[in-house]
């Protein structure tokens, strides 16, 4: 654990300085209290004997009236992961939220709860609940420009307030009374507590060359209940399926490699598992840029690739812990866009109807059944006029290009994207193609110029929560787009969002917690933290 005691010395330091990265950068808003409920850190405990509200310079209030500006609290209380036993545990694979105490090896947590930190600077991500294992499977990817990325599989138990009195009366054993603080010693938490949050746990690795541009759980997953598997896209697209060896041991297997060779697919099926492509160089092939797995139908994913071409996957699957059957073919390649495509996304509920962005700065939407043809939705305005410098960066570089794509779970026909270094987020309808059916603006009528990285929407309501350069995480509330389609109407513009979270670094990536909603994870610098969603 030496690893994280030494980052755990800057816990305090990096909270204070929170307060004076807002002062310093003045453009970026924080949003108060008096706008929109406020979302927290989830594992924070709050008491219901006060009543005061206190406000700090404008900064967003935590349930307990405490300030979250920053997801360090001192005051916070330490919560305990959901077990019979307290954790034994000096594995630097546990999570920075608990740190060893001066009596043996009983954990105590630190401030900072339901959060996984890592070696290694993080993106992209994925969170899937198996109810019938009571177990949260987190897949964190690395993002490195050296050739020594990570794939980390992370489990999470989850805990809640009635567990923890069995730990009140060890810990008077244990430890002495108190709170958090140089004398590692703890506070029993009071009935009055309101608890719970995550226990993270790192279980398995796996080395990359590349980085991990996106992460995917199987969303057969869910239906089944196991059959632990993912996809990863970094220069091709990766299949893994995670064993149980006993004993809490596990490891990740690779399945399949999927690479865009276009040469010998084309348009035609061909296995192109991970043992056919042991003797070919995966270099030679363009790379893959995105994915979508089918959620209706997991045996089909869809790739995106830098060579202006999508191509469906059928994965060939009789059981999901059936390995000797699995192979994958391509069902169709067509080209997609005039340059590089960014990302690829199925609608909801469909298994022929898909939509991509790309380089090219439009979004299109394609379906299987009919691929003589493509619907392009939205394109960006063209320049007025165009430079001879400007000619030449184009093959390369569009400053109009569309980066990432997400679809909503409870509308069909809507679907968001994100342009490069852009803090808007466009929303198109495709009933009313051509013009987005709503702008939000990040901006804050121009005060934030930070880009937004990351957008996911919400699994079971019209929300969309994003990420960002400014260090924010907001959840957009859109459900009142209806209003504006029934008046035929375009370009609403949302700038107030309803729900927010700070970190102390730019937020890379977010995604939700999948079939349940009630958390979303957020990753930034080298962590991943849960948080719970009030009010939704």
């Amino acid at each position: 654990m030496d690893w994280y005691n030494n980052n755990s010395n800057n816990i305090s330091r990096n909270s204070s300085q929170s307060n004076l990265r807002s002062k310093k950068n003045s453009t970026v808003p924080n949003y108060g209290p008096f706008n929109y409920p406020i979302m927290s850190a989830a594992g924070s405990s709050s008491s219901s004997s006060s009543n005061t509200i206190n406000v700090n310079n404008g900064l967003p209030l935590h349930q307990s009236n405490l300030p979250i500006n920053s997801p360090y609290n001192n005051q916070q209380k330490p919560q305990f992961p959901k077990s019979l036993s307290p954790i034994i545990s000096n594995s630097s694979q546990t999570s920075p939220s608990m740190t060893p105490s001066n009596s043996g090896n009983f954990q105590i947590p630190i401030e900072r709860t339901s959060y996984y930190y890592s070696l290694n600077p993080l993106f992209a991500s994925d969170w899937v609940y198996l109810q019938n294992q009571q177990m949260d499977y987190i897949a964190l990817g690395s993002y490195k420009e050296a050739f020594t990325n990570k794939l980390e599989i992370v489990h999470g138990i989850n805990y809640e307030n009635e567990k923890l009195d069995q730990f009140n009366n060890m810990i008077d054993v244990q430890v002495s009374g108190g709170s958090v603080g140089s004398d590692n010693t703890i506070q029993p938490y009071d009935e009055d507590d309101n608890a719970n949050g995550f226990f993270f746990q790192k279980v398995c690795e796996t080395n990359l060359d590349y980085p991990i541009t996106n992460l995917q759980w199987d969303p057969s997953m869910i239906n089944y209940g196991h059959g632990e598997r993912l996809a990863a896209s970094s220069e091709v697209l990766r299949l893994y399926k995670i064993n149980d060896q006993g004993n809490d041991n596990y490891n990740l297997q690779q399945t399949h490699i999927l690479a865009n060779n276009t040469a010998s697919n084309s348009t035609t099926s061909t296995t192109n598992s991970s043992s056919n492509l042991l003797s070919e160089d995966i270099n030679t092939y363009p790379p893959v840029t995105s994915f979508d797995w089918n959620k209706l139908d997991s045996n089909i994913l869809i790739t995106s690739s830098v060579d202006t071409t999508c191509t469906v996957w059928d994965l060939h699957r009789s059981h999901p812990r059936d390995e000797m059957t699995d192979t994958a073919t391509v069902k169709t390649q067509l080209i997609a866009h005039d340059s590089e495509v960014f990302d690829v996304k199925f609608l909801h509920k469909s298994t022929n109807i898909f939509a991509s962005v790309g380089n090219d700065g439009s979004m299109r939407v394609f379906d299987l059944r009919s691929l003589e043809h493509s619907t392009i939705i939205y394109e960006p305005t063209p320049p007025t006029s165009t430079t001879s410098s400007n000619q030449n960066l184009s093959t390369t570089f569009n400053s109009k290009a569309l980066l990432t794509l997400s679809t909503s779970n409870i509308d069909q026909h809507h679907l968001a994207t994100v342009g490069i270094n852009s803090n808007q987020i466009i929303i198109i309808d495709m009933r009313m193609p051509g013009l987005p059916v709503a702008i939000i603006d990040g901006s804050l009528n121009g005060m934030n110029n930070a880009a937004i990285n990351s957008i996911k929407y919400h699994p079971t309501s019209n929300y969309l929560v994003s990420g960002g350069d400014d260090c924010q995480s907001l959840v957009w509330d859109l459900t009142n787009l209806s209003k504006g389609n029934d008046k035929n109407q375009s370009g609403f513009v949302i700038d107030t969002p309803v729900l927010a979270y700070e970190e102390d670094l730019e937020i890379n990536n977010v995604c939700w917690r999948q079939n349940q909603g009630d958390y979303m994870g957020i990753v930034s610098g080298k962590g991943f933290q849960a948080v719970s969603i009030y009010d939704i």
